[in-house]
């Protein structure tokens, strides 16, 4: 044990009186142990600080990382957007194309899987980092997925095309193409509306351009005028034979210079607009007919596909 004789003295001058502190051994540890458990704290709160410090820089990197990956993120979400845009547009063009061609019509449910590939639902990694309100990433990955296979279908669908056109130049010359008519705006579609006259519902097989009075109507084909007459309803009309079954009516003229069996380019002038016959006002009806079948012309104005 520790001598309760020994010990020690600690004098301090203030300059006015001496003070004197003695220090038995015991006190001696007490004040080392607490000077030591000091230390230790000390020690304890600047890691815990520092560690603090290093945790905020990389929290504040990952946020500018998380930042810049929603911002990624939505511009690739846009860009499939635009992607997905572009390819409707294709597929309209193939639509219209293939119908120019004489080709069958690529059925939806293959349009919509596309070519090659799997389609796979499956939550990536990456997802459960993203906030809830985000795109995930596997959702991207299928989009894009889903483009691949569409662009693959297009592609070989546009080859199909291509050398069918090839192969059959003249009875494309012969498919009507175009607009009858370069100004003025459809009053009327293709399908069932309520008849100007009876007020019925009806089924239209046409189209009506409305136009100034006088206004050109060109042949949509090459071909050859069917028919020159005056038709109660249809008023002055002229039919054209283009061959390969088509044949294409331009009703309710005012004026024209064909006649029968007069052979035409695509582009030439058939008449001009009228009122003529059963009419409310100066307007063209036109028609396609395939086989004596009547088919709707918004399916062929392929001048802006054909450029």
């Amino acid at each position: 044990m520790l001598s309760k004789k020994n010990k020690h003295y600690i004098i301090i001058d203030n300059s006015q009186k001496p003070t004197s502190f003695f220090l038995t051994p015991k006190k001696i540890i007490v004040f080392s142990i607490s000077i030591l458990s000091l230390c230790v704290i000390l020690v304890f709160l600047s890691i815990h600080i520092f560690s603090d410090y290093i945790y905020n820089i990389k929290l504040t990197k990952l946020k500018k990382d998380n930042k810049e990956l929603l911002s990624t993120i939505d511009n690739m979400e846009n860009r499939i957007f635009k992607m997905q845009d572009n390819i409707v547009d294709l597929q309209n063009k193939d639509e219209a194309l293939r119908t120019y061609a004489d080709l069958p019509q690529i059925d939806r449910d293959v349009r919509q899987l596309g070519i090659g590939g799997k389609v796979i639902h499956k939550i990536t990694k990456l997802d459960k980092f993203l906030p809830n309100d985000t795109l995930l990433i596997s959702s991207l990955s299928r989009d894009l997925n889903k483009l691949e296979r569409e662009i693959k279908l297009e592609k070989l669908s546009y080859e199909k095309i291509y050398n069918a056109i090839k192969n059959r130049k003249e009875q494309i010359q012969s498919t009507p193409s175009i607009k009858p008519i370069n100004i003025g705006r459809i009053s009327s579609y293709f399908g069932y509306r309520n008849d100007p006259f009876t007020h019925k519902r009806q089924f239209h097989y046409g189209l009506d351009f409305s136009a100034p009075t006088g206004t050109n109507v060109y042949v949509t084909a090459d071909g050859v005028v069917g028919n020159v007459r005056y038709n109660h309803s249809y008023g002055k009309v002229i039919e054209v034979d283009h061959g390969y079954g088509y044949t294409t009516v331009y009703a309710h003229l005012k004026t024209t210079k064909l006649k029968k069996g007069q052979k035409l380019q695509r582009g030439d002038i058939v008449g001009t607009v009228g009122n003529s016959g059963r009419s409310t006002g100066p307007h063209l009806h036109y028609e396609v007919r395939k086989h004596k079948k009547k088919l709707n012309p918004l399916n062929f104005f392929f001048t802006g596909y054909l450029r």
